[in-house]
């Protein structure tokens, strides 16, 4: 990195919405400074020039990286646009801190860490559900038999539509189409949880899938599904199943679980808690629950315990700060993004999400690796 006062940052992409949250996270670092931006719509130019005072903006990212000399780029686009710019940045040594999935396809994606590996570039998937506190507490739980043997793991996720969610109408050009978007519902909701369940159960061995379009959004193209389930078998014999949806009414009512031998963990309308029988060692902010007020299936095993992790202000998850903080950390510190963010763990999912498709194309079990 150049010899500066500030991390100097170029925006690549400013269609995903998530670029605000994104943008502002990074701009609230005290070592980082936004200078630049390129994008196709010059009205999204001139709203990320007044929003974080930029000095200037170019029409795509060539341009910007033939004229700019910036440290890092924030990747915000279409996810078929991102192997490129990738590629591109890991050839000048510029770092890399993009918005999730890795990419619209696991060709894109591989290409995505060799560039990446060759280069020694910092580059961060920002799966932003992986930087709330509670998400590395579970994951410390489970490795430490709070539940038992986990043998099953649960995701739902969804939203009414990204048009009734209010997305865009610069992110929906391209959430529709499914060549730059590589799917519907499922890249871009269910990658979450997919992410989730690799970073905490490791490689998956098989899926099977479903997916259709409910015919309810007249504004999808018929190659878009907004209804889709998997189900997974992890290497390390533990089950898991997956929905995601672009057509949810009212709030979902679970969003995971994780269900072993000695209790279950759940996330979703009170929370994340905890329930076990294995007389757990629990994080100190994590409060006891009144087993007496809770009705459960039969006769509670004996020694049952619950607990319940403490609301955090969305201030201090995901792409509201801690990950930037992270990304910012590893640029400073010259060191590899590990963890759920990692491109080993981004290159993981993508491979799980194109063996969805598959599967779901062909009606039969796809088998990973799948190359």
């Amino acid at each position: 990195m150049p010899n500066s006062t500030k991390i100097r940052v170029g925006l690549v992409g400013l269609s995903s919405d998530h670029i605000w949250a994104m943008g502002d996270g990074l701009a609230a670092q005290p070592e980082v400074e936004i200078v630049t931006a390129a994008e196709s719509y010059e009205e999204l130019c001139e709203q990320v020039t007044a929003r974080w005072n930029l000095t200037s903006t170019y029409p795509d990212a060539t341009s910007m990286f033939a004229a700019e000399q910036v440290d890092a780029i924030l990747i915000c686009g279409d996810n078929a646009s991102k192997a490129d710019i990738v590629e591109a940045a890991a050839a000048r040594k510029i770092h890399v801190y993009s918005d999730k999935p890795m990419a619209a396809t696991l060709a894109q994606a591989n290409r995505i860490v060799k560039a990446v590996e060759s280069s020694g570039i910092t580059y961060m998937c920002a799966y932003h559900s992986a930087y709330n506190p509670t998400f590395d507490q579970v994951k410390a739980l489970i490795d430490a038999g709070a539940i038992g043997k986990v043998y099953l793991a649960r995701g739902v996720t969804g939203h009414g539509g990204p048009k009734e969610f209010g997305c865009s109408d610069y992110f929906c050009e391209w959430l529709f189409d499914k060549k730059r978007n590589g799917g519907g519902t499922f890249i871009d909701e269910a990658c979450y949880l997919l992410n989730n369940f690799v970073h905490y159960f490791g490689e998956i061995a098989e899926i099977s899938a479903f997916t259709s379009q409910m015919g309810h959004r007249d504004y999808l193209p018929p190659d878009v599904e907004d209804n889709s389930v998997a189900i997974l078998r992890f290497k390390n014999g533990a089950l898991g199943m997956i929905d995601s949806k672009w057509g949810q009414v009212g709030p979902a009512p679970l969003r995971s679980s994780f269900h072993g031998s000695a209790g279950t963990i759940t996330s979703g309308a009170n929370g994340t808690e905890l329930f076990s029988t294995a007389s757990p060692t629990v994080p100190s902010t994590w409060a006891p629950i009144d087993m007496t007020a809770r009705v459960g299936h039969g006769r509670m095993p004996e020694g049952l315990k619950g607990w319940c992790a403490p609301d955090v202000p969305r201030s201090q998850t995901g792409s509201n700060g801690p990950e930037q903080r992270h990304f910012v950390n590893c640029v400073l510190a010259g060191k590899p993004v590990t963890g759920a963010a990692s491109p080993g763990t981004a290159r993981s999912v993508q491979e799980a999400i194109e063996a969805v498709y598959r599967a779901a194309e062909s009606s039969q079990v796809v088998h990973l690796p799948i190359g």
